[in-house]
Order: C-alpha cells, then sequence, then structure tokens
C-alpha cells in the first residue's frame, strides 16, 4: 500500500541521513520534513497521504461519522434523524478528526517510531477531541449556539467536550485504524486517481460546498425569527405589565373620588363599582386584541420553524435536541416542546 511504500522510501532517507550526520536533531528533521511533503511516482504527499486520499478519507470519514450518529441516536431514543449539522448525510466534525489522527500518526511512523494500540488510541483522545472543541467553539461563536451539551456529564470542559466522549473518541480511531482502514486505503490508494475520480470528487465537495452555504442561510434566518420571537414575547410582557398598573391606578383614582363628592355609603360603592368595572372591562379588552394579535403573530412564525423538520431550520432543532441558543434560550425551548406536542 501507498502507506507502507512511503514508511519504507521514508525509513531509507533516514537511515542516510543518520550516517551522514551525527546530530539526532538533523536525523529527525529531515525524516519529518520528508514525511510532510514528498514526491513519490511524481505524486504530491502531504502526511503520507495524496490529495486524492485526502479528499476520499474525508468525505468518507464524514459519512461515516453521520451514519454512527444516526445508529447511536436511533438505538438510544428509538427513532431515526438526520444527525448532521448539514442537510447531506455528512459530519464533518469526524472527517477533520480522523484526518488529524492519521497525519500525525504518519508523522511519527515516518520518523521511525512504530505506534502500539495505545500510542493510536492516544491519539485518538487527544486530537479528536480537540477537533470537537475547535468546532464547538466557533459554532458556537458564529451561530450563538451550542449545538451539542455535555454539560450534564462528569469531566466536562464548557460543556464542548468531556471525558466519555473523548474515550469513545479513541476506541472509534482505534476501529478505524485496525478495521476499516485497510480497505478505504486500498480503494483510494495512489494509483487510483483518474479524471473520473477528480470529477466524482469535485461534484461531491460542489455539493458539500453548496449544502454548507444553505444551512448557513438556514440558521441566519432562524436567528432572525428567534429574534421577532422574543420581541414578541417581550411586548406581551410589557402589555400584560401596563395593564396591571393601568387596574390599580384605576382603583385607586376612584376611592380618592368617592371620598371627595362626600355621596352616601350606597352611592358611592355603586360609583365605585361602575367605574372600576367600565376601566377594568376596557383593559380586559385591549389586552385581549394586543395578546391575540400578537399570539397570531408568534404562533405563525413558530410554525414556520417547526413544520419543516426534513430539511430547513425546523430539521436543526430536531437533530439537535441538546441544542442551548446563547440569546433565546427560553424560545427555543419553547419551539422545543412545540414540536414534541407535534407528534
Amino acid at each position: 500500500m501507498e502507506a507502507e511504500n512511503l514508511i519504507e522510501l521514508v525509513s531509507e532517507q533516514t537511515e542516510d541521513a543518520k550516517k551522514s550526520s551525527n546530530t539526532a536533531f538533523s536525523y529527525h528533521m529531515r525524516a519529518v520534513l520528508l514525511t510532510w511533503n514528498i514526491r513519490i511516482r511524481g505524486k504530491k504527499m502531504i502526511c503520507g497521504m495524496t490529495y486524492y486520499q485526502i479528499c476520499w478519507y474525508f468525505l468518507i470519514y464524514s459519512f461515516g461519522g453521520w451514519a454512527l450518529e444516526v445508529v447511536y441516536h436511533a438505538v438510544a431514543c428509538g427513532k431515526v434523524i438526520n444527525r448532521g449539522f448539514l442537510n447531506g448525510p455528512v459530519c464533518p466534525v469526524y472527517g477533520f478528526g480522523v484526518l488529524s489522527v492519521f497525519a500525525m500518526m504518519n508523522t511519527f511512523q515516518g520518523s521511525g517510531y512504530q505506534l502500539n494500540d495505545g500510542m493510536i488510541f492516544l491519539f485518538g483522545v487527544i486530537l479528536a477531541t480537540a477537533v470537537e472543541l475547535i468546532a464547538g467553539w466557533l459554532l458556537d461563536v458564529c451561530f450563538h449556539a451550542r449545538w451539542w451539551d455535555y454539560s450534564n456529564k462528569p469531566l466536562n470542559f464548557h460543556g464542548y467536550i468531556c471525558l466519555e466522549f473523548s474515550l469513545i473518541w479513541g476506541v472509534a480511531i482505534l476501529l478505524v485504524v485496525k478495521v476499516f482502514q485497510s480497505f478505504v486505503e486500498h480503494h483510494t490508494s495512489a494509483h487510483a486517481p483518474s479524471i473520473v475520480g477528480w470529477m466524482v470528487v469535485a461534484i461531491l465537495y460542489a455539493l458539500y460546498l453548496a449544502d454548507l452555504i444553505v444551512t448557513v442561510a438556514v440558521i441566519q434566518g432562524l436567528n432572525r425569527k428567534l429574534t421577532r420571537l422574543d420581541t414578541i414575547r417581550a411586548n406581551m410582557r410589557v402589555i400584560s405589565d401596563k395593564i396591571s398598573d393601568s387596574l390599580a391606578t384605576t382603583t385607586i383614582d376612584t376611592v380618592q373620588k368617592v371620598g371627595e363628592g362626600k355621596v352616601q355609603a350606597a352611592l358611592a360603592r355603586a360609583e365605585f363599582k361602575e367605574a372600576t368595572e367600565e376601566k377594568v372591562n376596557k383593559s380586559i379588552e385591549t389586552l385581549r386584541k394586543n395578546k391575540a394579535d400578537l399570539q397570531k403573530e408568534f404562533d405563525e412564525l413558530s410554525s414556520s420553524i417547526v413544520e419543516h423538520t426534513f430539511v430547513g431550520q425546523g430539521r436543526l432543532i430536531k437533530a439537535f435536541p441538546d441544542m442551548k441558543h446563547r440569546d433565546y434560550l427560553e424560545v427555543v425551548q419553547e419551539l422545543k416542546n412545540k414540536m414534541r406536542d407535534r407528534k
């Protein structure tokens, strides 16, 4: 396989370097440089992988990660849901995580180190967890939402990562390296690239990019709707507070007027009751009308979100039931409740 050929070539080169130099620094530096950027049979390689392999590894393991997420959720929750951040059957975090481990492994092996299962597991834990942390932080910063949250897990870091899933990452990477990668590498080796192969890669990445653009637009639209929904909720609370203040003021004013008029007690009670009821009824009527208008707008906006669960904004809320929005936590929770009630 191409990776083995690379290791053999680098080993030969590093032996030559060792003979021509008495310093360990020269030996290791030349080996690392050869591993990271080398031409074999006229094909450019980075970290022991050709460009063609890198493209395919990312796609394959992004899809594999998505499939794993779907199966895990189906077993845990008893229902099949598209668990990807994107609309397509891919989870980029898995692609980046696996590639980072392959790059580090090839670099170490090219330097003459033999990696045992424990080291591969450790690489999986550290590198894949780092990728998950960076991805979670970037999504939070860009979209003001935490799409997955491990806050309820022990030994978590700000909800982005936790020990439990870091260990799962390590086991998954070990399985990939020991079980799946030989098959994948065989079908994406350096001799495989062709015009047709590159055309397929180009088409798949074009779809990937289009999906990313659409998803970003969907999230921006969702955030605009969440802003409006939150404004409506705030306006409804303001109206309720104003009505409460109006009722209290009306009662006080009426009592004062009755006292100033020095009318008979029975007449005073009648005037008080009549004046209070009239103002209360008007206030209630105004409240009901304003509340109905706002509630109608709120329902229409929320329905436009929760009804689109296959693609669009509702799909994201459905795909990430633990999502927490930094700015509109209560609104998002209400949308989740509406989505559950629709089932």
